[in-house]
């Protein structure tokens, strides 16, 4: 059993106390505060939240090694089997040198994701983090909806490229709406505002934020976890019979919907009708028709392309570059995880991805059956809400690539943390 390091009392009134001199649970703390500030972009697409993460494991591994504390490397046999198949394609294609940049990247997230699973050896680590998250959230929400609403289109980050859509200051209205809705059951998670009254505020202002991204994956994402989340939420309270109803009467509804009501509602009016409505449903809804067209071409496009080679792959982010090559009709990147894995990183690839899924989602299972010890309970009383953003990103990842997010890593650090907190705890005699 890994002693933990205990956090004295005293400290910042509403914050976890914090080690004396812990200054890794403060700057984890920080640094997750900057994960939404992502534009203006320094070179190579970094961001003020990447200093914060390089100094985190600089200190991590300080501070490891100080207290001779074992350092796990959760998800590893996935991600180097990834950066193995990218490696390998990126040899055999001879792409070009700054396709290293992109291994680099999946290192350094890596890295990241173990240093955040530290916070098994001190709450504190996991409390900075996990109140950090919240906090940011609904208050970064507040600010952009008052922005959006008052006109302010420089902090809004709308632009003409995405009409009336919000990006906010992440540069993309997806990639706003990913991290929103994440944030969202962060929140219930954690019951962090601990205040009811301040909490559902909170809930309110994120849900606004992220209808403000005109985001048709954020909406479909969100629906997959609150169908999710309900399930594994009654399974908790009422037990087996109680959750296993719920997904059953969900999927039944799902069914009568798709074969019954979908087929006798034309779309195409409606989209129409959301075209020439309010700006922000034509922009959202109301293109949904050619963005769904778009990625089915690209889909087409890219297994084509894969079928044709030779399984090694092209390289990391070479997708577009050999799609313009090979004199596609349609040249974009593959904004799906899965495609785009076996196209640049290829078979190889595509087992780490498998690897690093099973990985993952074994600890959601864990957060979903298991109990925490009280330390971390009392930092997250609903552990198992964090386990639901699996298959939310996992639903996000069919549309978006989502391996790079920095929110992610973030994420999957905590869950590795939790579950690594539970193996610690010793067992319960009878």
């Amino acid at each position: 059993m890994t002693t933990t390091v205990p956090a004295p009392t005293g400290g910042i009134a509403g914050w976890p106390a914090l080690p004396r001199g812990d200054v890794l649970a403060a700057m984890m703390g920080l640094t997750t505060c900057l994960l939404p500030f992502l534009v203006p972009a320094g070179p190579g697409n970094t961001a003020p939240a990447d200093a914060g993460i390089l100094l985190c494991i600089v200190l991590g591994l300080l501070w490891a090694v100080r207290e001779h504390l074992p350092i796990r490397l959760p998800y590893a046999a996935g991600v180097a089997t990834l950066m193995l198949g990218g490696a390998f394609a990126a040899l055999v294609s001879v792409a070009p040198v700054g396709t290293g940049l992109v291994l680099i990247q999946d290192l350094l997230l890596l890295a990241w994701g173990a240093t955040v699973a530290l916070g098994r050896h001190n709450p504190a680590i996991i409390g900075s983090v996990t109140v950090a998250w919240c906090r940011t959230a609904a208050i970064y929400s507040g600010v952009m909806v008052i922005a959006y609403v008052g006109g302010i289109n420089a902090i809004a980050g709308v632009s003409a490229k995405d009409g009336v859509r919000a990006s906010y200051t992440f540069g993309d209205p997806n990639l706003a709406g990913n991290y929103l809705v994440l944030s969202l059951f962060m929140i219930a998670a954690c019951k962090h505002p601990r205040s009811p009254g301040v909490r559902r505020i909170a809930y309110l202002l994120v849900l606004i934020a992220i209808g403000f991204t005109g985001s048709n994956g954020a909406m479909l994402t969100l629906l997959v976890g609150l169908v999710l989340a309900f399930t594994v939420t009654r399974y908790r309270k009422q037990g087996a019979v109680a959750g296993v109803a719920t997904l059953a009467t969900a999927a039944l509804l799902g069914g009568v919907m798709v074969g019954f009501v979908m087929p006798r509602v034309d779309l195409g009016q409606l989209r129409e009708q959301a075209a020439g409505s309010i700006p922000l449903l034509r922009d959202s809804f109301g293109r949904s028709a050619n963005s769904s067209g778009e990625r089915a071409t690209i889909v087409k496009e890219g297994a084509s392309l894969f079928l044709k080679g030779d399984a090694t792959g092209f390289g990391p982010a070479r997708t577009k570059a050999t799609l313009a090559a090979t004199q596609a009709p349609y040249v974009k990147e593959a904004h799906n995880d899965y495609l785009a894995t076996l196209l640049e990183r290829g078979v190889i690839g595509g087992i780490g991805l498998l690897l690093f899924g099973i990985a993952l989602f074994v600890r959601c299972l864990r957060l979903v059956f298991g109990t925490l010890p009280k330390a971390y309970a009392d930092l997250v009383p609903r552990p198992w809400l964090l386990a639901v953003v699996g298959p939310v990103m996992a639903t996000a990842a069919g549309f978006y690539e989502v391996l790079h997010f920095r929110h992610l890593w973030t994420w999957l650090g905590l869950i590795a943390a939790l579950v690594l907190a539970m193996q610690d705890q010793p067992e319960e005699t009878p």
